[in-house]
């Protein structure tokens, strides 16, 4: 291997050598290290303090850059279809029952229909009252339950459908009349007593499978089982109203499908509560004291709700006679259908807020600005039509329009109130829940008892009807007051 060498010193010893520079096996040289100068040491007595030079400012030539405010993850689409999928499901449900009593009208006396009003209000409102809530406390609770889903969800419905079958048989031994119009002419009046005491238990399970449906991942199928239990009653209702059956008709066309209907939701919500509870690792079951401080007064406020619903028509028939009364029954069915539509609609908010605790003052933003685009579109068509929707009924019903264009008016203002109760229902705040919802429910009902009853006809309607506005703008003004965003100390459980 061909090598190159130069003199060099000996250090120390001024003695020449050949230094060797030996290529490497690419052919490049390295020098001899010995070729370097001696290393001096460094004596710190010697050493000499220089001042470092100042460099200028310039940071104004080079303006520090903001750093981008990080973005909120968009909603997914499948928080957003829980409050759609939970506003059909309400508005399917009421606009059935809507055609049902206008099929009913057309087919039936005006005594069979009161008759079988009498009994399906009834159920409704044993059923609804039931349910103590725990609809939303399932939205709230079943997204943390991991491995607990089907014993969370089965004790719901152990719970509400035997509480409902017990208050409506005391309700039943009360009033003999609901056993005697459910049992048909000439039937058993246990008969009769059995199948109120079913239906009372069936709405009360086939409301709460909604919320179980929804909260386990699966809106739209409590969409499509609403609608088909729709068209299966009003279709059984037909074939009741044209065999002569008369209110036992319209009684049987609500109790057989809710029977059958609960049975299969029931197997339904089991097959997939388990799936759920087979995958899961862990999970979170709220304790008894949580979810007796979250039920408690929520409970209390369904049930305010529920005589909202069921309650105020019956004392409008009362005070004002049953030819009125039916006109503001039709009315008030009418405003109900879009009332609980947003109800359900703000339900959903619950499930988000349980899944993203840290967004929830975005999605109860969010959720209001869903609510305004989706439902004051929605009442102003129903003020513009409100003529001929009621001319479907008859002529005496027509001549409430303006009490309908009323109520649609004081609704526009309680979307504010479902918005904060769907906020407070979401955030824990049950107190606050309750007593809103109380607040609403009790001034109307005391409008309904108190304001006077004067002249005749459809007009006597009026001073409801603005009582009724005069409410909705107390309790905006309270909302306004004190909502829930303000109460620092509401906690939400993170999952």
């Amino acid at each position: 291997m061909p090598t190159s060498a130069s003199p060099s010193a000996e250090p120390g010893t001024g003695v020449l050598h050949q230094a060797t520079v030996r290529p490497d096996h690419r052919g490049r040289t390295h020098p001899d290290p010995r070729l370097d100068p001696p290393t001096e040491a460094f004596d710190p007595g010697n050493a000499r303090t220089e001042r470092l030079r100042e460099v200028p400012d310039d940071t104004d030539r080079f303006p520090a850059v903001p750093a981008a405010e990080p973005q909120a993850p968009a909603e997914p689409a499948e928080r957003r279809s829980d409050g759609l999928a939970l506003a059909l499901c309400s508005l399917l449900g009421s606009l059935a029952g809507f055609l049902s009593w206008l099929v009913a009208a057309r087919i039936m006396t005006t005594t069979e229909v009161g008759n079988a009003q009498l009994v399906v209000s009834a159920f409704i409102l044993i059923g609804g009252a039931a349910q103590l809530n725990i609809g939303i406390g399932l939205m709230r609770w079943l997204p943390q339950a991991g491995r607990y889903t089907g014993r969370l969800s089965w004790r719901a419905l152990l719970l509400v459908m035997p509480l409902s079958a017990v208050v409506g048989l005391v309700y039943a031994l009360i009033t003999p009349r609901l056993a005697t119009i459910s049992a048909g002419v000439g039937g058993s009046p246990g008969l009769g007593m059995l199948i109120f005491v079913l239906a009372c238990a069936g709405w009360g399970a086939f409301a709460l499978h909604d919320f179980l449906l929804v909260a386990v991942g699966k809106p739209w199928w409590a969409v499509w089982r609403n609608g088909l239990f729709a068209v299966v009653r009003i279709a059984l209702l037909v074939a009741f109203g044209i065999a002569g059956l008369g209110a036992y008709g319209v009684v049987l066309s609500w109790a057989g499908p809710l029977v059958v209907g609960t049975v299969l939701g029931s197997v339904l919500i089991a097959v997939l509560t388990r799936r759920i509870s087979a995958r899961a690792d862990g999970g979170v079951l709220p304790t008894r004291a949580e979810a007796v401080a979250f039920l408690g007064p929520t409970a209390v406020s369904q049930i305010g709700a529920a005589l909202l619903y069921n309650q105020v028509p019956v004392m409008v028939n009362v005070r004002f006679g049953p030819e009125t009364g039916a006109v503001f029954f039709i009315a008030w069915q009418a405003v109900m259908v879009i009332d609980l539509a947003a109800a359900f609609f703000m339900n959903s908010l619950a499930v988000a807020v349980a899944r993203e605790p840290h967004r929830k003052a975005e999605l109860a933003a969010a959720a209001r600005r869903r609510l305004l685009v989706l439902f004051l579109p929605a009442l102003a068509v129903g003020a513009a039509l409100a003529t001929p929707l009621l001319s479907i009924f008859g002529g005496a019903y027509a001549e409430g329009d303006d009490i309908l264009r009323l109520l649609l008016l004081g609704l526009a203002f309680r979307l504010v109130v479902a918005h904060e109760l769907g906020v407070r229902q979401a955030v824990g705040w049950a107190l606050g829940f309750a007593r809103l919802q109380l607040l609403s429910t009790v001034l109307v009902l005391v409008v309904a008892i108190v304001v006077p009853v004067a002249g005749g006809g459809v007009t006597a309607l009026l001073p409801v009807a603005i009582g009724y506005i005069v409410v909705q703008v107390v309790c905006v003004a309270a909302v306004l007051a004190f909502p829930a965003s303000r109460r620092a100390d509401v906690e939400v459980p993170s999952p």
